[in-house]
């Protein structure tokens, strides 16, 4: 017999970048800070990186890109050394899609669309309560962070706006 016959079969490597079942060095360091109770340095690390990302989407008018980077932060790294800075900016880009939404449904009203308009302006709305739960998180959660005073204006704007658009 061969000898390539007579050893015993290895499983093929997986493609680059995908993991191979074994869980890597990283991966264990992430599961032994999660263990103690302390931040994590690989995910503070993803963390600050996906903030990166969330503000070039909001550069380029891309809220719900944003929102969903940050939202991604919120969910999987409570402990993230800026959470302050994740509600805030989460309330920020919340508010950002909401005027996106309503000059989309102001665009579709002129264009005789009124009922898609309205659902435009529907959806608006759910962003302010959207902003308004990340703010006022921040003011429970973070009383000392220094986004406070800005969390608390725009929390006053939220309140002292009238619904954005007339009904049908």
């Amino acid at each position: 017999m061969a000898p390539w016959k007579s050893q015993s079969p290895q499983k093929p490597a997986p493609p680059p970048g995908e993991p191979d079942g074994e869980p890597d060095e990283a991966q264990e360091q992430a599961d032994d800070w999660r263990e103690m109770g302390t931040r994590d340095p690989l995910l503070e690390k993803r963390a600050r990186k996906n903030i990166e990302v969330a503000e070039f989407y909001a550069r380029q008018k891309n809220f719900r890109a944003s929102i969903n980077r940050l939202t991604e932060i919120y969910e999987v790294y409570p402990q993230f050394t800026r959470f302050d800075r994740i509600l805030f900016l989460l309330g920020k880009y919340h508010l950002g899609q909401r005027r996106f939404l309503e000059d989309e449904a102001k665009r579709l009203r002129k264009q005789g669309q009124g009922d898609e308009g309205q659902r435009k302006a529907d959806e608006a709305r759910t962003h302010d309560a959207e902003a308004r739960r990340y703010f006022s998180e921040l003011l429970e959660r973070f009383p000392e962070s220094e986004l406070v005073k800005d969390a608390r204006k725009e929390l006053e704007r939220l309140s002292s706006l009238a619904s954005p658009l007339p009904p049908f």
